[in-house]
């Protein structure tokens, strides 16, 4: 979906469509200009203090610079990303002439070796994919490709096989990578969805099997509904009956845990919200869940804690951001209003969470006069945050996907909005 826009063929504005600066910080955007700088292929170094000049101050009077939090982790880009045309046709002139292609990440995972980060590279509109052993190091994948303009918008693995799911010309779509090559499921009547008016923006691996959550629309009678699909090979797929409780929904994340599934998203404006959740057990099926208090703002993204779900998103108004918490998917509470969910009056949203035992981090993005930059949140028990962490890296971006290894936290999404927009990973040891 950028000014903000995450899923772009789908429309998502929340993932993309989300603390005031220190003096220097803020004096070093403003030397940048309102353009913000591409991420280098190879990851930062530290920054150190340089060598002090003869007949400069002792040493112990200079000031020190500590490392950034956050370092860009390299990533070898699509050589489309790294192109500049030289020439344009009818002898159109250009200064500057702008890179041929475009990426961006949208989720982050665990696969069977190591991490794999998915997302969007355009034009035309293709799946994307990197992969890395340990979160520092990036390399796209080969043989992924679709029939026609494609976009992947979520990740699952179950056992050896690993699943993209997004939309296509066509409706729904995914793609699967079985150990070896990477397939297209076929084109299928349970995936199609007329006008292209639908998709998959979600997965998740339950009892052997990947399920994801997304929209089936239908614009020529102005009639909205989420959808969920089900596949035991991540090829052939079945959608499941809702009975009518998806109807004007749109499910943008999803979670499971025991015998028990969670869809997110929005009811009605799938920008606005209110939000939406829905649930499903063997015994009840689909189920419309409860949100409390009147089921305002939208939901991004979901993940499992010690205390059962825990959803993040932004407020009904889109200045601020939203977390709510559910025991039992069923009935959602939205945790207290506090100063880490606002910035400036001016839209904050959270995106993209994971769990562990030493907390939780967010990430999101807030409107600023970067174009808007990537933010990070973290708190111990997902009632009290920590305020939006901002740092210059993030300038012209935003946090889609976060992901732990056992050392390390690593964060994904793009930098470079307006200008020339690239899939982009950071890192830092974990926790902090």
């Amino acid at each position: 979906m950028l000014t903000g826009d995450h899923w772009s063929l789908s429309g998502y504005d929340g993932a993309v469509s989300t603390l005031p600066a220190a003096a220097a910080l803020a004096l070093a955007m403003i030397l940048t200009g309102c353009a913000s700088s591409a991420p280098p292929t190879s990851s930062a170094p530290a920054l150190e203090p340089s060598a002090a000049p003869t007949g400069s101050p002792p040493s112990a009077l200079l000031p020190t610079l500590a490392p950034l939090p956050w370092q860009y982790a390299k990533i070898v880009q699509p050589d489309a990303v790294l192109t500049v045309p030289s020439a344009l046709p009818g002898g159109v002139d250009c200064h500057p002439c702008h890179y041929v292609a475009e990426d961006q990440l949208f989720a982050v995972a665990p696969w069977p070796s190591g991490l794999i980060s998915i997302g969007l590279v355009q034009p035309p509109a293709q799946p994307l994919a990197f992969t890395s052993t340990d979160g520092l190091s990036w390399q796209p994948v080969s043989g992924l490709s679709a029939r026609a303009d494609a976009s992947s918008n979520a990740v699952a693995t179950v056992g050896a096989k690993t699943v993209l799911v997004g939309q296509e010309h066509n409706g729904a779509s995914a793609w699967v990578f079985d150990g070896t090559s990477w397939t297209q499921a076929p084109e299928q009547d349970s995936l199609h969805v007329d006008y292209a008016a639908g998709g998959m923006n979600a997965a998740v691996g339950f009892n052997g099997q990947f399920v994801a959550g997304g929209y089936a629309d239908d614009p020529l009678h102005d009639s909205h509904a989420a959808a969920v699909w089900r596949s035991s090979d991540g090829l052939t797929w079945q959608r499941d009956d809702d009975k009518g409780v998806f109807a004007g929904g749109r499910i943008w994340a999803m979670a499971a845990m025991g015998d028990t599934i969670v869809a997110l998203g929005t009811v009605g404006d799938v920008i606005y919200g209110p939000a939406g959740a829905w649930r499903w057990t063997a015994a009840d099926g689909w189920k419309r869940a409860q949100i409390l208090p009147d089921g305002g703002g939208a939901m991004a993204a979901v993940t499992v804690g010690p205390n059962g779900f825990i959803a993040v998103g932004k407020n009904a108004k889109d200045l601020g951001a939203e977390v709510w918490t559910s025991t039992d998917g069923l009935v959602w509470q939205a945790v207290a209003d506090q100063p880490a969910f606002h910035y400036n009056l001016q839209p904050l949203r959270m995106q993209s969470i994971v769990s562990s035992t030493d907390g939780y981090l967010v990430g999101g993005w807030r409107s600023d006069v970067a174009k808007g930059s990537g933010v990070v949140w973290r708190s111990t028990d997902g009632l009290s945050w920590s305020d939006p962490e901002w740092q210059t890296t993030f300038s012209g971006g935003q946090i889609t996907g976060v992901v732990l290894t056992d050392k390390d936290a690593v964060i994904v999404g793009r930098t470079g909005y307006p200008d020339w927009n690239q899939a982009t990973v950071w890192t830092r040891p974990w926790p902090y």
